[in-house]
């Protein structure tokens, strides 16, 4: 069971990959003393340069963190908890940076990291990432095989086959795309198009969305901020802020059909209409049932997997399998 609003958290996910990164405070490489003896040298003690293993565990810490600051049911819905968001952020971090033909540092990271939270709530929800945040260009050319937009000078890897692609430059707007990443900084792809998302107030369509993190009123066709728990949502679900907690329960009457606080749930448990109100599964897997239903377990590395029982990202479902994120078998 997932209502369709509840797909709105997953935007948020832009931060997960290589693009992004709170309050883990300034990073700092860890000082060795200096050589030459002591006795009151005023030489500057010699600094070890950041690995990828410190420069990954502070992008953790910095997007799991923001992630419950800016969007608290994203990270059970999408990371199960703080534990399993660390330490796969950090996990998904660190095999980017092995990939092949990248130019992105763990200086470059760290950066990322010490941005965002600079970044407003509502910039991060709608995917306008600080400068430090996007993508690094790597080194392969247009039409060159990738696995990983960081491989590419144009920052985007059109993926045509499991994990694989080839690069590819990004759409202005009106141009064609396949998603996003496929566009220029700050277009989104919308029917195979790119175009700038419209702010509060503007007109809005299929053809010309919102930003992620508005609502296209399907009445008016006019982008509105989301609402909270309490607000009438019938026939209108994405109105609720389901980035604060608030969803629609489409399983009422439509006239009677309101913004409730939504809970979620581990594997295992009781999940969709439970004591009246809104459950959902962590992963945004699918409930069982629509009432008193049970939560499956997460698919973790190597386990079966579908559109209804999810991957623990950064692995993704190929082939019925949970998979990571592996870009060596793509040709150049």
């Amino acid at each position: 069971m997932r209502a369709d609003n509840h797909s709105k958290p997953s935007l948020f996910l832009c931060l997960v990959t290589a693009s992004a990164a709170a309050a883990c405070g300034s990073v700092s490489p860890a000082n060795n003393d200096a050589a030459g003896g002591s006795g009151g040298s005023d030489a500057p003690a010699e600094t070890a340069p950041l690995t990828a293993d410190q420069a990954c565990d502070q992008m953790a810490h910095a997007m799991c963190q923001r992630v419950s600051d800016c969007a608290p049911p994203a990270l059970p819905l999408f990371y199960v908890d703080m534990a399993t968001c660390l330490d796969r952020v950090k996990l998904g971090c660190t095999k980017d940076q092995e990939d092949a033909d990248i130019t992105r540092t763990p200086d470059d990271i760290a950066a990322c990291a010490q941005a965002l939270p600079g970044a407003t709530c509502d910039d991060l929800l709608a995917k306008v990432l600080p400068t430090a945040c996007q993508t690094q260009p790597g080194t392969r050319l247009n039409g060159e095989g990738c696995g990983a937009s960081l491989q590419c000078m144009s920052a985007h890897c059109e993926i045509t086959a499991g994990n694989c692609g080839t690069c590819a430059p990004r759409s202005t707007a009106t141009g064609t795309c396949t998603s996003d990443d496929g566009c220029v900084v700050g277009l989104v792809c919308a029917n195979k198009k790119c175009v700038a998302p419209g702010a509060v107030g503007a007109a809005c369509s299929d053809n010309n969305p919102c930003r992620a993190n508005l609502n296209c009123d399907k009445n008016t066709a006019i982008c509105e901020t989301l609402q909270p728990a309490g607000t009438l949502c019938g026939g209108n679900a994405g109105v609720c802020d389901v980035y604060h907690g608030a969803a629609c329960n489409v399983f009422k009457a439509q006239a009677n059909q309101d913004c409730e606080t939504l809970s979620v749930a581990t594997g295992g448990n009781p999940c969709g209409i439970v004591n009246g109100g809104l459950t959902l599964c962590v992963l945004n897997n699918s409930c069982t049932a629509l009432v008193n239903g049970v939560c499956p377990n997460p698919a973790m590395d190597g386990a079966a997997c579908d559109s209804n029982v999810h991957c623990v990202p950064p692995a993704s479902c190929v082939n019925a399998l949970c998979r990571l994120p592996s870009v060596a078998a793509c040709t150049k």
